[in-house]
């Protein structure tokens, strides 16, 4: 009797089993997301950047290694501290960053201009002022930023110039950074 009473729990417990649902395995969860993905990418709710073949991650930031004194008009900034360099876009040589494809980019920059001097600073992309920063320092150190977004087409060239000269930079907390969106 005894034995008979433990296959009929064993066998109400495994019946039990089956009515309450199991969290999906691992090859059910791949599937579903990838029905789902491949759902919003076909609808054109999600662009399909990151599965093209030839995508490529494209993102730096880069900050002065040293102080920059009197800096001309047209003057290009280089920046050549490299803390990322995703795509390999900036040289740090040049201080020039050359778009991989086209695209949406986002590019910042800030400037500390020295105490009772100024640092007017602009994005340039392709020899053309796309965004300007006026800096001025009065009694104190004052640091200026600005975000810009471009359109940019493969090969073009970005760089961070001064578009007024004298321009007087501290090389703490100036940096220039940008990711393709």
């Amino acid at each position: 009797m005894f034995w008979v009473f433990v296959v009929l729990m064993i066998t109400i417990q495994c019946g039990l089993c089956d009515k309450v649902s199991p969290k999906p395995g691992l090859k059910l969860f791949r599937e579903d997301y990838k029905s789902v993905e491949e759902t919003c990418l076909a609808v054109g709710f999600v662009r399909n950047n990151c599965t093209e073949p030839n995508y490529r991650m494209v993102a730096f930031d880069v900050r002065l290694k040293e102080n920059k004194r009197n800096l001309a008009d047209k003057a290009r900034v280089v920046f050549e501290t490299v803390d990322l360099n995703e795509g390999l876009g900036y040289n740090a040589s040049t201080g020039i960053f050359t778009a991989s494809s086209n695209g949406i980019y986002v590019f910042d920059w800030t400037t500390l201009a020295w105490t009772g001097q100024c640092a007017f600073t602009s994005l340039v992309v392709n020899n053309q002022l796309k965004s300007w920063i006026y800096c001025c320092g009065g009694q104190i150190y004052l640091p200026c930023s600005k975000m810009t977004i471009v359109k940019l087409q493969k090969e073009d060239k970005v760089w961070i110039g001064v578009y007024q000269g004298p321009a007087n930079i501290h090389r703490h907390y100036t940096s220039f950074s940008g990711y393709k969106l």
